[in-house]
């Protein structure tokens, strides 16, 4: 009898190391607010002709203004050996509608080795998307006025859209400066080296299909309709000084593609709501390059940010539609809980031009933008904060290669008062 007795605490003790190496967690972030802005676009028209301007006001309640709101399950189980297993599912979520509305932020699983790095599969964050999260004085919020992260929150319809378009403006949904998160994409992260760490990324097709028949004018042109791309980031930490350097390049191509057809990048958006998500482009291969650098002086922390991104047709190189950007900021805590942080931008964006299918010949247009934004939290505690933000974007001296036309404007901004809460 006794020695079933001890068996059994001896079990219950080994079940109890076993969960114990194993854990789930649940995290997440509410983020609600009052969020307005305004935009004024002022409308090209003809040379000469009166200019017509569009204004909108909004202003309510909204979510996601400092965070996307979001809830979480990750874990994690001791393998033995160095080895362990991982996953993280997370979808964003909209804490101002009646019905469940969910988005798939990632969603991967893995393995990690200790001294070496993990390697995981599934829909995940770009190299670039990790490196902005790490390496941005505002946190990345839904603000406007980051011209590396551009996407704002609101309700004022971007007065854009009415005015040449946001493909016009911005050109580039999806943070516009680079793609966020790819599925079916294998990420191998690096554990630290002498201050080094290292990204590497590659997605596999989505779809392969050919053609053999194509079957008459109506049919498709035969082919193969492909999605692939891969990334490379690399930091390095020394110090109060942190780097990175990062490289993606995505590809999309249609077998129902004609050498006219304009390159529509990865998240391009047609409504102007730059901070949506849409599906991926057509015929394009999306390349970005993103450097960034900070150094915390102890009374505050500076930074450097620079965005590359360029859309070029698959089947006519020469046409393109390019977006680039430089940033600076600081962040500081005034007090242990008030946080301030301040960034200002320029940027240069080149829209689809007129394009030529008999000599190829593509001429680019040349949008300036400049953008700048001030905000400060204030902690409660450790998981809950009040924000404030107001940022402000414009867009000027913009012009095509149609003749006989004024150039467009753009200028909008942006606040936000709300309340954050992690867990």
């Amino acid at each position: 009898m006794k020695k079933s007795l001890f068996a059994i605490a001896a079990v219950s003790a080994l079940a109890g190391v076993a969960q114990a190496q194993s854990s789930v967690t649940v995290y997440g972030i509410i983020d609600m607010g009052v969020i307005g802005g305004t935009d004024r676009a002022t409308q090209g028209g003809a040379v000469n002709s009166a200019a017509g301007v569009i204004k909108t006001n909004g202003f309510g309640v909204a979510s996601s203004g400092e965070s996307t709101s979001r809830i979480g399950f990750k874990g994690t189980e001791d393998l033995g050996g160095g080895l362990s297993a991982l996953f993280t599912y997370e979808t964003a979520v909209d804490p101002t509608a009646t019905t469940l509305i969910t988005t798939t932020r990632q969603a991967f699983v893995g393995v990690k080795k200790n001294g070496i790095g993990a390697l995981t599969i599934g829909t995940q964050n770009t190299v670039i998307y990790d490196a902005v999260l790490a390496s941005s004085p505002n946190g990345v919020n839904n603000m406007g006025g980051d011209l590396i992260n551009l996407s704002i929150k609101g309700n004022q319809g971007q007065a854009a859209s009415s005015a040449g378009g946001s493909a016009s403006t911005y050109g580039l949904s999806n943070s516009a400066g680079f793609n966020t998160r790819v599925s079916n994409s294998l990420v191998f992260k690096s554990d630290s080296f002498a201050g080094f760490t290292g990204r590497l990324l590659v997605t596999a097709n989505n779809k392969n299909s050919t053609e053999t028949n194509p079957g008459g004018a109506a049919a498709g042109v035969g082919g193969q309709a492909n999605n692939s791309g891969y990334g490379a980031g690399l930091d390095y930490t020394w110090a109060k000084l942190n780097m990175t350097a990062n490289f993606q390049q995505f590809t999309a191509s249609s077998n129902a593609n004609t050498i006219s057809q304009a390159p529509v990048l990865y998240g391009v958006g047609t409504d102007g709501n730059t901070g949506s998500t849409v599906t991926a482009g057509t015929n394009v291969r999306d390349t970005g390059v993103y450097l960034a650098a900070n150094y915390d002086f102890g009374i505050l922390k500076a930074f450097y940010q620079y965005v590359n991104r360029k859309g070029t047709s698959v089947s006519a190189p020469l046409y393109y539609t390019k977006y680039t950007a430089n940033q600076i900021g600081v962040n500081s805590y005034v007090t242990p809980v008030v946080q301030v942080f301040a960034l200002a931008s320029f940027g240069k964006f080149q829209p689809e031009g007129a394009f030529s299918t008999t000599n190829t010949v593509y001429t680019p247009g040349t949008t300036n933008l400049s953008g700048f934004q001030i905000g400060s939290n204030y902690w409660l505690s450790k998981r809950t904060n009040l924000y404030a933000i107001y940022g402000q974007m414009e867009q000027s001296n913009q012009s095509f290669v149609a003749a006989g036309t004024n150039p467009y404007a753009y200028n909008t901004n942006n606040y936000g008062v709300g309340v954050r809460h992690t867990f």
